[in-house]
């Protein structure tokens, strides 16, 4: 069955041996860091969109369509009255008028959907409900206005336009018509429409499955007592777990982990089975850190990323399907900042979507913002009708500022502040806060 085409199978056929390296990294400024922008499309050049698989249609909410949509039947399926009245062949009308009235007798009632009746002869008539099938050779409904309203024979008074008071088969949708194209996010209204036709399942990109886990010596998971002042609450498995499920995936937050190279290797490994892509949160460098792991699973990338803050990021494919891992940094901040430069559009581009369509808007910045020279600054915002007004300190790391933010502004390079009124671009989150 298709659904099972993304499992990871132990025994699959021995694959030629690949590079041990990842493809050579983009280039790096004088002080040895790559821009945001080069950073994100080098990733984006690492993976490719998950192969479409066979989904009942409700299950396809928001997803990439893989296959055209023709309409194999007519809508509405039969020419029905749009009137009450009878349904003729115009060319018995010709010349009908008040003072030369055409008689025509009545063979049939129609009133309901489940009956059509036998082809119309010329000459006659037949007495038809509004939404009742026309029969086979009537070619038009004369309004019961124009006639005497008879039973057994009904005299018209006027003549009758070819397709006159008909609603016909396929007017709407016509079989053979295409509807939906490779490609088309499946809205609800799309969703509906391939249940309009008759369609029960489709071919999309699967919702691609995310493994969150962090690592800290520090942290405790929610739910667990605090034992020392050094100790804080793993703030970012949820947050970036529920950041993914916003933007559509399938999420799988872990336990928080203590920083150990053996744990972090295993439990990384036994993920695989279940992620398209695994984002691992935690120190990068020491003996310890995410980037050794990350190196001795497959072929690893660490980098500094000319953005603030979290400027630290890492990369691997690793696994016999090179599932991708992307390495951020602690803090909540940080991690959502790297989430949404870094994480976001690999996600989209697994997913089978533009990997940079975002919300954005250009807003005037309500305060200064003081960045620094030769970093992409992403500061936490709300927007309001007087512009983007920033929130928390410029080292805070709380989840705090997040939860009062519904933009991220972004101070490019190489500015190094932004006064209050000018113009800042702004990544709008979705779904903003309530």
């Amino acid at each position: 069955m298709a659904f099972f085409a993304r499992s990871k199978s132990p025994q699959a056929p021995a694959q030629p041996e690949r590079n041990k390296t990842l493809p050579d990294p983009p280039a790096v400024n004088a002080d040895g860091r790559r821009s945001l922008e080069d950073h994100r499309d080098y990733l984006l050049s690492l993976v490719r969109p998950l192969r479409p698989f066979g989904i009942g249609t409700l299950d396809a909410l928001g997803q990439s369509l893989c296959e055209n949509i023709v309409s194999d039947i007519d809508l509405p399926t039969f020419t029905s009255a749009l009137v009450d009245g009878y349904a003729v062949r115009g060319s018995d009308l010709v010349w009908a008028s008040e003072s030369r009235p055409v008689r025509l007798p009545v063979v049939d009632v129609l009133e309901s959907i489940d009956y059509r009746g036998a082809p119309l002869t010329p000459g006659t008539a037949v007495r038809i409900a509004v939404g009742a099938p026309v029969p086979e050779g009537a070619d038009a409904v004369i309004g019961l206005e124009h006639t005497d309203s008879g039973t057994d024979v009904v005299t018209i008074t006027s003549e009758v336009a070819f397709h006159a008071n008909l609603r016909m088969a396929g007017s709407d949708i016509a079989d053979g018509t295409h509807l939906l194209s490779t490609g088309d996010i499946l809205s609800p209204g799309a969703i509906g429409l391939l249940a309009e036709i008759g369609i029960d399942k489709v071919l999309v990109r699967p919702r691609p499955r995310v493994v969150v886990v962090t690592s800290g010596s520090h942290l405790v998971q929610p739910g667990l007592p605090l034992t020392s002042r050094a100790q804080s609450y793993d703030t970012t498995t949820t947050l970036i777990a529920a950041a993914a499920r916003a933007d559509g995936a399938q999420v799988y937050p872990l336990n928080t982990l203590e920083p150990n190279k053996a744990k972090l290797t295993q439990v990384l490994s036994d993920q695989l089975i279940r992620a398209d892509l695994v984002v691992a949160i935690g120190d990068l460098d020491g003996p310890d850190g995410v980037a050794e792991v990350l190196g001795a699973l497959g072929r690893a990338d660490v980098s500094e990323v000319a953005i603030r803050p979290g400027g630290r990021q890492g990369f691997a494919l690793i696994g016999d399907d090179e599932t991708p891992v992307v390495a951020l940094p602690l803090g909540a901040v940080s991690a959502f900042v790297g989430y949404h430069a870094f994480v976001r559009p690999l996600l989209r581009k697994l997913a089978g979507l533009d990997p940079l369509h975002r919300p954005v808007v250009t807003a005037p910045s309500r305060a200064k913002i003081t960045g620094t020279r030769g970093f992409t600054e992403l500061i936490p915002a709300q927007l309001t009708a007087r512009g983007a007004v920033p929130v928390g300190s410029a080292e805070s790391e709380l989840a705090f500022d997040l939860s009062r933010a519904d933009a991220l502004v972004i101070v490019p390079e190489p500015a190094d502040a932004v006064g209050p009124t000018s113009d800042v671009e702004c990544w709008v989150l979705t779904p903003p806060p309530r």
